[in-house]
């Protein structure tokens, strides 16, 4: 028991100074001893904040006796915590210094002993969270309006982040029902893609949506907002649809994006006929501006997604070196329908027997060996930067030096050549081992100038090569035997001395004998012994 006497226990050492950035921009600062403390505005609170934006009683913080930690309980606050941009909703321990937010108002927490950081913060005039949504508030208005003007400086921020369409148009719903009062029943109409109608994409209604087509219809053509309803002259000339639906009063606003129409937005009531005031017409146009605009980048959005999806597919002839280039062209708006001319090497491959095997084998055996066929000749097609311009039938017909041009374009078409020539001979040794069919394959080979590029139209752009050289390559295909692969002599004097080559000749029907050049290689075993 202490003596009557005994002078007063000296006040306890602050373990940690609390900072606050008041209203006003003045800063002040509060040393706290070890222990438990609420802070808050009502003046029972062991640390009083005079700020409008903290709760009564905000928060409860207990310091360490070392001054190295501190842990904050939030107690039901209205304007929350923060740590960031995370709200603390549960006893938090936080090592010292921290940083928090009651509400808007920035607190620093640190120990009592001094550094160059606290310095710092004392400097600063005015401190708020970039990751903070909520809008700034506006002297004079009430707390309606000021929820409204919460809700379009949210707005634009949830349209960034959500993916989901439908549940965002669900919410938009839910949203403005709670900030006006008058509203019941609520709907989203977007235009469909392909009919260009209205159609209904979200809904808050205790029973079946009150879709009005004829009062929409009016919204989406005169593009403007509305209330109807609310006068018995109205009621009395009140179509029978609209009689049944029941709708006493409602709001319209379309959503118009570029001077089109692109949905509509409304809000009715079945039982008050003046639920529905200018300030509740004006604060739902507000909200279909940000619905248009946030419908019609989707749209853009899977636009782009269906134009990516398609130059994808469009793109699946090419090799992947050849295919990134075309692609960053695209990027850049450089890929554009049309055709050039210019000097290119065309293979042309075709497999022997295929005629006779096809017609006296079923058609599940056919198709699985030229799948099996052509995922090996594709893959050496691609890895010598060539383009495959189309599979016809058994036959393949591929270009070098097209859509980009490749100066080196003979040598590595026949290179190519002789890479697809060892890959069946493998091929057909491992399907001979497991005893299914098998065919042999000629190639022709022909260098020469076509038109060649991305013609069509828009909704069937097609990569294709055209000229009397892809015909020659046929003919050149179609006179090289079994194993064999033929060059025209424009091709064969492209790669003179680096392919072992001896002249030839193959007949056809109009125009006699025509050279060719044999292309001799060796399995890739052979080769490899050699």
């Amino acid at each position: 028991m202490t003596s009557p006497h005994a002078a007063p226990s000296a006040p306890a050492a602050p373990v940690a100074l609390i900072q606050l950035r008041l209203d006003d921009s003045s800063l002040v600062e509060h040393g706290l001893p070890a222990g438990t403390f609420i802070l808050g505005r009502d003046p029972s609170c062991d640390l009083v904040i005079p700020s409008k934006g903290v709760s009564r009683k905000h928060i409860q913080i207990s310091l360490s006796a070392t001054g190295q930690h501190v842990q904050i309980e939030d107690l039901g606050s209205t304007a929350g915590t923060f740590m960031g941009a995370s709200r603390i909703q549960e006893k938090t321990r936080l090592p010292l210094p921290c940083q928090i937010r009651l509400g808007h108002l920035p607190v620093r927490i640190r120990s009592a002993e001094h550094s160059e950081e606290d310095e710092a913060f004392r400097g600063i005039g005015l401190s708020l969270s970039a990751a903070d949504r909520h809008a700034p508030s506006v002297e004079g208005i009430g707390t309606r309006a000021q929820q409204r003007l919460e809700l379009l400086y949210e707005l634009p921020l949830r349209f960034a982040e959500e993916t989901d369409s439908n549940r965002l148009f669900t919410l938009i719903l839910e949203r403005v029902t709670a900030l006006i009062p008058g509203a019941v029943r609520g709907a989203l109409l977007l235009k469909d893609g392909e009919s260009q109608n209205l159609a209904l994409k979200a809904s808050i209604s205790p029973g079946t949506p009150a879709v009005s087509r004829s009062l929409i219809l009016r919204a989406a053509q005169d593009q403007q907002g509305f209330i109807w309803g609310g006068h018995p002259s109205e009621q009395a000339d009140a179509s029978a649809s609209i009689a049944a639906l029941g709708i006493q009063t409602a709001m319209y606003a379309p959503l118009v994006w570029k001077k089109e129409t692109i949905g509509v937005l409304f809000f009715d009531n079945p039982n008050r006929p003046d639920a529905f005031g200018a300030e509740d017409l004006r604060f739902l146009i507000s909200v279909a501006h940000y619905a248009a605009a946030a419908v019609a980048n989707q749209l853009l959005q899977s636009r782009l997604e269906q134009n990516n999806r398609t130059l994808e597919h469009l793109l699946t002839n090419f090799s992947p070196a050849i295919r990134n280039q075309l692609l960053e062209k695209s990027r850049s708006g450089r890929l554009q329908p049309g055709g050039a001319k210019s000097r290119v090497t065309v293979l042309f491959s075709d497999l022997r027997g295929f005629t006779r095997t096809a017609a006296v084998h079923d058609s599940a055996v056919v198709v699985e060996m030229l799948n099996d066929y052509f995922q090996v000749l594709g893959a050496e097609i691609f890895a010598h930067d060539g383009t495959i311009d189309k599979f016809i039938g058994d036959g393949i017909l591929a270009v070098f030096g097209s859509p980009e041009p490749d100066p080196d374009h003979a040598r590595k078409a026949a290179a190519a050549a002789v890479a697809m020539q060892r890959r069946i001979s493998e091929v057909n040794r491992r399907r001979s081992e497991s005893g299914l069919v098998c065919c042999e394959m000629g190639i022709g080979i022909c260098t020469g100038e076509v038109l060649h590029g991305f013609i069509g139209t828009e909704d069937c752009l097609q990569y294709t090569v055209i000229g009397d050289t892809v015909n020659m390559a046929s003919r050149y295909c179609d006179g090289a035997k079994a194993g064999e692969v033929l060059l025209s002599p424009l091709a064969a004097e492209a790669i003179a001395g680096a392919l072992p080559l001896e002249p030839s000749s193959i007949p056809t029907k109009h125009e006699g004998f025509l050279n060719a050049f044999r292309l001799h290689w060796e399995p890739a075993e052979k080769s490899a012994a050699s």
